[in-house]
């Protein structure tokens, strides 16, 4: 099993609140797009390639290393990732770390920066005081 370290999330929130305090918005979309374009871009890669399934991949693993409930599924062209229990806000929240009001939309706008430039796009909606979201990718159609 791979080696996790949750409280990452933490460090991430705070860094997402830092962020936004000291830039605003268009700070962390810029942070964040510059992550994905990194971190991401094997993913990314695996996207263009691989459509639909490089994304259903990456989400299996993650959610089930980090140990998430969640489902996924196909509908009407699109995988569907349904978040039950979030990993990350279960962690903060057991560890009493505080979480930042604008955390989850780090997922929007990391899954569309993922997304930008390969034909796909995606959707989130979530509820962070719940912690469960519904992250939602499709093929772009012109």
């Amino acid at each position: 099993m791979a080696n996790v370290h949750k409280d990452f999330h933490g460090a991430l929130s705070y860094g997402i609140q830092f962020i936004l305090d000291e830039y605003g918005m268009t700070g962390l979309e810029k942070y964040l797009q510059g992550l994905a374009d990194t971190v991401y871009a094997p993913l990314v890669k695996k996207l263009k390639t691989e459509g639909l399934d490089a994304l259903r991949d990456h989400w299996q693993e993650i959610f089930t290393v980090e140990g998430g409930e969640f489902e996924l599924h196909e509908e009407k062209k699109e995988l569907v990732l349904t978040v039950l229990s979030c990993p990350a806000i279960t962690h903060m929240k057991a560890q009493g770390y505080p979480i930042s009001p604008q955390f989850c939309e780090h997922t929007r706008i990391l899954n569309e920066a993922i997304c930008a430039g390969t034909g796909y796009t995606c959707s989130v909606e979530s509820n962070q005081d719940a912690g469960c979201c519904v992250q939602r990718f499709w093929k772009e159609t012109s």
